[in-house]
């Protein structure tokens, strides 16, 4: 039988925090496991070494800097968003500030205000000028 001997992921919901859509938090938030935000938060959200995934409803709105590995955007964010290994920016998604991300997934209507920076690019490539030895198209020596 095909797909008989996967497993499902399984995610640790016991260690869950939802922010419900009438609550407003002012100050910064570090969280492991998963937060799941409907409401507002005025501050910075980050994971602590566990490592945890944030979830930011359509209702949900943040305005400080995120720093968590797994980010789903489906609300506004105000302010510099980084995700080290994925993140989702589903159709109601407005991000107003940077993206730094490892992997993205984007769908048709999300909105980023401001640069998409891809880390872990391979930084050490040679100058074009330096490939083949430093010669030009002709292979002639460069000047």
């Amino acid at each position: 039988m095909l797909g008989r001997d996967k497993k499902p992921v399984k995610e640790n919901y016991s260690n869950h925090t939802l922010i419900a859509p009438s609550a407003e938090i002012r100050g910064d938030i570090q969280f492991t496991g998963g937060l799941h935000i409907l409401g507002t938060v005025i501050g910075n959200i980050s994971v602590g070494a566990e490592g945890g995934r944030l979830v930011i409803g359509e209702s949900g709105k943040i305005q400080g800097e995120i720093r968590v590995p797994k980010i789903v955007v489906n609300g506004k964010v105000e302010g510099d968003v980084h995700a080290s290994e994925h993140l989702e920016l589903a159709e109601k998604a407005v991000i107003e500030g940077n993206v730094y991300y490892t992997l993205i997934e984007m769908v048709m209507g999300a909105q980023v205000d401001g640069k998409l920076v891809r880390q872990n690019e391979r930084k050490h490539l040679p100058h074009p000028d330096q490939v083949n030895g430093g010669n030009g198209k002709d292979g002639k020596k460069a000047p």
